[in-house]
């Protein structure tokens, strides 16, 4: 279980989904993300990063994905729920909750994908631009 100190002092406990929703989650993030370019003979900028963030926080298919992996961890040791954020104290935590609990079950995915892919990602950028 993985344990996050929130800004408005909340902590967040997050235990992983099981491997189906975890997948859900994965599949939809990858599904919104793929219309991003990213050019690796560019500098990352700041767009690249508001356009992940906009792409994420806006997205009805990953928001549907990321609601039963919430529902798995605790916020001051209580379950996530449709009411956890709306006290207005709460709210600064959501974004950050989301991001954590996205985070937590994307991130063994990903592990794998970098490991197989790296070695051909290198092979491009030593041929450069076609």
């Amino acid at each position: 279980m993985a344990e996050k100190k929130l800004p408005s002092g909340a902590v967040l406990k997050i235990t992983p989904a099981p491997f189906a929703e975890a997948k859900a989650l994965y599949q939809a993030c990858l599904e919104e993300l793929r219309g991003l370019h990213v050019d690796p003979h560019e500098e990352l900028d700041v767009n690249l990063f508001k356009n992940l963030f906009c792409v994420g926080l806006a997205s009805k298919k990953i928001e549907a994905a990321l609601v039963p992996c919430m529902k798995r961890a605790l916020y001051n040791d209580l379950k996530i729920d449709e009411q956890t954020f709306e006290p207005i104290e709460a709210r600064q935590d959501y974004v950050v909750t989301c991001f954590e609990i996205a985070k937590e079950n994307i991130a063994p995915f990903a592990k794998s994908l970098y490991a197989e892919f790296s070695p051909l990602l290198a092979k491009i950028q030593e041929k450069g631009p076609a």
